[in-house]
């Protein structure tokens, strides 16, 4: 990256749409923009964060969109740099004719997430907020949205800040004692150890936070199992209210798994349905290999729905079904509650007493809101603490477990009373783990890294 190239880009989704944006950042941002835009109020005596209607003409005069232009003059930008947006009409031919007569006038083509990696490095955003910029690109349900904005807002940034600050206060007096150690200046221990206690605490609550903030933002994966011809693929349909998996009254009608994502309550949550599961001797090799990978999604699933047929009684290959996970991340299912009954949800909780058990109706979708409940719930049972920012990252909890185990040295160093510099290099180390979640501390490579994932143009 060199801070005198200008840059540019689509920076609208690729496809048809009513407005599509190409924006331009750096030095020659408006000279180039004064070279491609007519307007009637010359582009001289444009004012930043006006809009202007115009139309952009390549160098021969001929005109190619009517639009609007808006100048941003930096550090009051995106990037921190002089910005312009051109705001054109979405038809992907045209948005690139533009491009080019950008490209044309001295501009090069953004490469991915360079935008946001340009309002970084000059100071607009921190990098946990750069990487939330492409979490809210990418949030697949209301909560993960949330959760991003936050992030950006600051939330995550401003508790790293009072963190890291423990731990500076820690090191300086450790420095303090070690600067002042011939005149028998010495440190309570107590505070010392005070210090690594809140700074420990507060960074496992934000450890202990990831595993529901992976769910909200990647999803949260619940397979559907069950013996053969249950309800499996109806009830999957009926949660994504469409016809996505074939139904038939045939049994063994899916043969391989079938996934797609649902919203439940602002969550993502990736539905499997699976083929049937019976006992294995009386299976033919195909059913035998669907059932293999049931057995697969099930060992990798969050919540694992188990449907039961509640118009006929139990039988050993429903017990096969009960018996392929066990543990508390399961649903069992009672369908078909609109035929007769020939077994209720009380037996079949007397026989699973440690596992929810709900009466449904795929047909009819009655119960279907208390499955998406039940499994919500489970999620939300791990929230943290409301004052506590949730991280879903996985490159902040790896750093944030590696300050915890340094604080852990530095603690057992008070301990053994060993010398304040020595406690001072973990206390350091600490310190740097931290800084490197937010971009205090970190190397290209590690940019190189996190901005390769985002998309041109942001």
């Amino acid at each position: 990256m060199y801070a005198t190239d200008t840059i540019a880009a689509v920076a609208t989704a690729p496809g048809r749409g009513g407005v599509g944006i190409v924006r331009i950042s750096g030095p020659h941002a408006r000279a180039i923009v004064t070279e491609l835009f007519r307007a009637e109020t010359a582009p001289a005596d444009w004012t930043s964060h006006r809009l202007y209607y115009g139309t952009i003409a390549d160098r021969g005069g001929c005109a190619i969109d009517e639009a609007l232009a808006v100048l941003m003059l930096g550090p009051r930008s995106y990037t921190g740099e002089d910005v312009v947006e051109l705001q054109c009409h979405g038809g992907p031919v045209l948005l690139r004719q533009v491009l080019t007569l950008v490209l044309r006038c001295g501009a090069r083509l953004a490469e991915p997430g360079e935008f946001t990696r340009r309002a970084f490095l000059n100071g607009r955003l921190d990098l946990t907020q750069a990487e939330a910029v492409i979490d809210i690109v990418e949030a697949r349900g209301n909560a993960a949205a949330s959760l991003a904005v936050a992030q950006l807002g600051g939330a995550l940034s401003d508790q790293l800040a009072d963190i890291r600050e423990t731990l500076v206060q820690l090191k300086s007096l450790l420095e303090a004692q070690i600067d002042f150690s011939e005149e028998d200046f010495e440190v309570d221990a107590t505070s010392l150890h005070s210090l690594v206690d809140a700074g420990e605490e507060s960074m496992q609550r934000l450890i202990d936070s990831y595993q529901r903030g992976k769910l909200v933002r990647d999803g949260i994966r619940v397979v559907i199992a069950g013996k053969p011809n249950v309800g499996k693929s109806s009830l999957l349909n009926a949660l994504l209210a469409e016809e996505r998996a074939i139904v038939t009254a045939l049994p063994g009608t899916t043969r391989d798994t079938i996934e797609e994502t649902a919203d439940f309550g602002g969550i993502p949550v990736v539905l499997t349905d699976t083929a049937g599961l019976r006992r294995l001797e009386e299976a033919d090799p195909v059913e035998q290999l669907g059932m293999a990978r049931t057995a697969e999604k099930l060992a990798e699933a969050e919540v694992c729905v188990l449907v039961l047929d509640g118009s006929r009684p139990l039988d050993a290959d429903d017990q096969a079904v009960l018996n392929s996970h066990s543990g508390n991340s399961r649903i069992i299912v009672l369908n078909k509650i609109d035929l007769p009954r020939a077994i209720t949800a009380a037996q079949v909780s007397a026989l699973q007493p440690e596992t929810l058990v709900l009466e449904v109706s795929a047909k009819t979708r009655e119960g279907l809101d208390r499955i998406r409940a039940a499994v919500v719930s489970m999620i939300e049972a791990g929230r943290p603490q409301e004052h506590v920012s949730v991280i879903s990252n996985l490159r902040h909890r790896d750093a944030l477990a590696k300050a915890v185990e340094s604080l852990r040295l530095a603690r057992q160093s008070l301990a053994e009373a060993r010398p304040p510099d020595v406690v001072a290099v973990d206390v350091q180390d600490a310190i740097d783990h931290v800084g490197a979640i937010t971009g205090v501390v970190t190397s290209e490579e590690v940019l190189d890294r996190i901005f390769s994932q985002f998309c041109i143009g942001k």
